[in-house]
């Protein structure tokens, strides 16, 4: 027993070997792999979790919403939905709110005119005018309307292309909504007659147009029916060929088109 004892004593004594503390015996210990590999681990796990929650916080902001991505997806089927719906309630808004019609007193054949007619000609017939044919006529619309402001206003050639689809739905695009309008309303109004001989009534429907813009003796004057469509049309199509992307054009259209169904079923629904 005193071997070990003087041992000890000479360790104490020596300052060229160092005493062993409790810090370096507890590395010794049985325990001391399983306490350093938690040690790891919780040091690997930290960072990772910090990066989750960056990730969980960026994804509750995404860039753009389910209902904008799928009517990026889906232009065509949107712009047709909305067209139909769109003019049919345009015409029962007429009538009710403007000319004081009670539910039960809504024409409905006339309001069967302007559903039609928004669905087969503001929805399918304008969405490949606007999209497909108004892309391929005029170069560079698709880019143009994707622009900033200030690079659009250095883009003469899209400012030029922009003009041209303008200039295209005020003065040409009319030259034949406005016959197809008053030949449905014609077809539909006298149906047997129209089953009968078509091309009787279009041409019955084609001279009322006629007599509404073009005839000198006409009380309203000349051109109403254009008048009526540039009061709404300089303003929205310098708003949908100017700014808006190609998958809202139509959308777009559809809000002034809205106004102008209303001022169409005032002035021609009856």
């Amino acid at each position: 027993a005193s071997a070990p004892m003087s041992l000890l004593a000479m360790l104490r004594r020596s300052p060229s070997v160092p005493l062993i503390g409790r810090s370096a015996l507890s590395s010794l210990t049985p325990c001391a792999p399983l306490r350093r590999v938690c040690q790891l681990r919780g040091q690997q796990l930290r960072p990772r979790s910090a990066t989750s929650a960056g990730f969980c916080s960026s994804a509750s902001t995404p860039a753009k919403s389910s209902l904008v991505a799928w009517c990026e997806a889906n232009p065509m089927k949107l712009g047709i939905g909305i067209a139909t719906v769109k003019t049919q309630v345009a015409d029962l808004l007429t009538q009710t709110a403007l000319e004081g019609k009670a539910f039960k007193d809504i024409d409905w054949r006339r309001n069967v005119v302007f559903t039609i007619f928004g669905f087969g000609y503001f929805g399918c017939a304008q969405y490949y005018l606007y999209v497909n044919l108004f892309s391929r006529w005029f170069a560079g619309a698709a880019r143009f309307v994707n622009q900033p402001l200030s690079a659009k206003l250095r883009d003469y050639a899209g400012q030029r292309a922009a003009a041209a689809q303008i200039l295209f739905d005020l003065l040409i695009h009319p030259q034949w909504v406005f016959p197809m309008y008053y030949t449905l309303k014609q077809a539909v109004g006298d149906f047997d007659s129209f089953v009968r001989s078509p091309w009787s009534v279009t041409k019955t429907a084609v001279g009322k147009y006629w007599k509404n813009n073009f005839d000198t003796t006409n009380e309203e004057g000349l051109l109403t029916d254009w008048i009526a469509f540039w009061k709404i049309w300089v303003v929205g199509d310098i708003i949908v060929f100017g700014f808006c992307p190609m998958w809202a054009r139509l959308p777009v259209n559809h809000i002034f088109s809205f106004m102008y169904v209303c001022v169409l079923s005032f002035m021609r629904g009856s």
